[in-house]
């Protein structure tokens, strides 16, 4: 339960250090200074690291065929979202969506 609450309080530092660190790049006088690279790489490699966390899982738990389709159609409709609209919250409930459609679309019981 240690390493959960551990890995929250970085998560969450890591995030609230990408929003505060632009504002200290305005001079007084309201001029910008030129930033590093990295700061503008940080966002999308801390969302990749989130996803990778989040979905990898799903895949290794699958224990069904259907399990697996369900966790990759979701994650295809996420990015095909994403590639559309370029909103990640969109994104997010796209790929939930299509996983819940997909993981409860199988056939039941053909009645007698």
């Amino acid at each position: 339960m240690t390493a959960l609450w551990i890995s929250i309080l970085v998560i969450g530092v890591a995030t609230y250090a990408t929003r505060v660190l632009p504002l200290f790049w305005v001079r007084s006088r309201g001029e910008e200074r030129t930033r590093s690279s990295w700061l503008d790489r940080l966002g999308p490699c801390l969302l990749a690291a989130m996803a990778t966390a989040v979905i990898l899982p799903v895949f290794e738990r699958s224990e069904s065929s259907l399990e697996l389709l369900a966790a990759t159609g979701g994650v295809m409709a996420a990015g095909g979202s994403m590639w559309l609209r370029r909103d990640p919250g969109l994104a997010t409930l796209v790929g939930m969506i299509v996983f819940y459609i997909l993981l409860n679309a199988h056939p039941g019981p053909v009645p007698s």
